[in-house]
């Protein structure tokens, strides 16, 4: 996952390759049926989208609130907003289950944790790594985004490390795991050894 900010337009075919844009009508069925959907690139519009049908859900009813994971992740800031969507409405007791179709990568991995109850299939694939940047300017630049990195570094290692179970608990684990941008994967297997899932699907 990456800090640069990432806009791309939703009209004449401009968006890149990774890039979903889910129609208002298949959003409204999703919704009926307490379903949100993570696709794609996490950015500033999927983001806005993720939100939005969050916080209709959660007005409208208290049952669970399942999201459907299928993002090789995207931008820090867009990806902890959607957290922040997921915590409130753990904050009014609604339970949200996050169920991975395919990969949940860099920060859609992270969103995945955030959730209640995680599943993924036998097939899929989660991947963790460390905050990228492509800061410009001065030292004071650069120290300025180190701080606020390290500072995401700690409260992302700490939520996974409460996730987790045995050695994987430890937030010296996820600390170093997190110190770096090399691609972490893990099976469903090793997924649910470790504590980042609470259950495989076997469908």
């Amino acid at each position: 996952m990456d800090r640069k900010s990432r806009m791309f337009r939703r009209l004449n075919n401009s968006e890149p390759k990774g890039f979903v844009i889910i129609e208002e009508d298949e959003r409204k069925l999703l919704r009926e049926s307490n379903m949100v959907l993570i696709c794609g690139e996490i950015e500033d519009c999927s983001a806005q989208d993720f939100i939005e049908d969050i916080y209709l859900i959660m007005n409208k009813n208290s049952e669970p609130i399942t999201i459907l994971i299928a993002s090789d992740g995207g931008n820090v800031e867009q990806g902890l907003a959607c957290i922040r969507a997921i915590r409130k409405a753990q904050e009014k007791g609604i339970k949200v289950i996050g169920s991975v179709h395919g990969a949940a990568m860099s920060m859609a991995f992270f969103i995945l944790q955030a959730c209640d109850v995680r599943k993924m299939g036998q097939l899929d694939i989660l991947m963790a790594h460390g905050i990228t940047s492509f800061t410009h300017g001065d030292l004071r630049n650069i120290e300025a985004e180190q701080k606020l990195m390290k500072f995401w570094q700690a409260k992302i290692a700490s939520m996974l490390a409460s996730r987790c179970k045995n050695d994987y608990s430890k937030l010296e684990f996820w600390t170093a795991i997190l110190s770096d941008n090399k691609p972490n994967y893990y099976t469903s297997t090793e997924a649910l050894e470790m504590g980042l899932i609470d259950e495989v699907a076997q469908n």
